[in-house]
């Protein structure tokens, strides 16, 4: 179909047929605008508007989408390439669509996935004693975040001959913080004070009884622990929270 010739068709029509363009629109429950547009070549009419339309410029549907007059002779002919060009049309719009639904599948699963890495990233947790929580014996270090699981744990040892210094850091994936209220531990402790909590995370590791231990909380990064200096490795003692110590067995 083309749709400048066609436009061109319904003004001509509408011309014969003594029509302005706002008594046609009226006439099609439509505005003058869209009138302008068809005659233009910028869009078709609605297909539910072709029989009206057809009616009003008394021409038939075959006509409009010929955007011409047909005679007897080459009214077949018209009808067939109509009848082609509409099939080739639906089955280009199907190509893109299905195009369309690939593509949009795909940007699905992207998010998706994109979504699911964000939910991923871990935020630190500040030290916070009454809820973490540190316990030496003979040979035995046991940290422990009283009344919840959701929290992250890693730690790092730096050790010579007669020390031991364990440093713990606590995470949180963003999709556990959105869900909780870490960030405020008031209600928590308040609820497990003086109780025995019925949950809560435990890490449990063995030491050297010869040396002397302590135990750190840091919000600090433990790879930037394990490559620091002696220096530096005391500057970031100094930021971090001594939770509990023993001396050499």
């Amino acid at each position: 179909m083309n749709q400048e010739k066609i436009g061109k068709f319904i003004k001509e029509c509408r011309k014969k047929k003594n029509l302005t363009q706002e008594e046609l629109a009226r006439a099609l429950n439509v505005t003058d605008k869209a009138i302008s547009k068809w005659e233009n070549g910028r869009c078709l009419p609605d297909v539910s508007l072709f029989t009206k339309l057809c009616k009003e410029l008394d021409i038939t549907v075959n006509e409009l989408l010929s955007g011409e007059k047909l005679n007897k002779n080459n009214y077949q002919e018209k009808t067939d390439k109509i009848t082609i060009n509409l099939l080739d049309k639906m089955k280009k719009n199907k190509r893109m669509y299905i195009k369309i639904t690939i593509i949009a599948i795909i940007l699905l699963f992207t998010i998706m996935i994109l979504v699911n890495q964000i939910s991923l990233i871990e935020f630190n947790v500040s030290y916070d004693d009454r809820m973490m929580k540190c316990n030496i014996d003979e040979s035995e270090l046991t940290f422990k975040i009283r009344g919840l699981s959701i929290l992250n744990t890693y730690y790092t040892l730096i050790e010579n001959d007669t020390e031991g210094i364990y440093f713990f850091t606590t995470k949180i994936y963003l999709a556990n913080k959105r869900r909780s209220h870490f960030e405020s531990w008031d209600s928590m402790a308040k609820l497990i004070d003086g109780q025995k909590e019925s949950f809560g995370y435990r890490h449990i590791l063995e030491i050297d009884k010869g040396k002397n231990i302590k135990v750190y909380h840091t919000d600090i990064s433990l790879d930037k622990i394990n490559k620091a200096n002696e220096k530096e490795l005391e500057k970031i003692i100094k930021k971090s929270n001594l939770m509990c110590e023993r001396k050499a067995i």
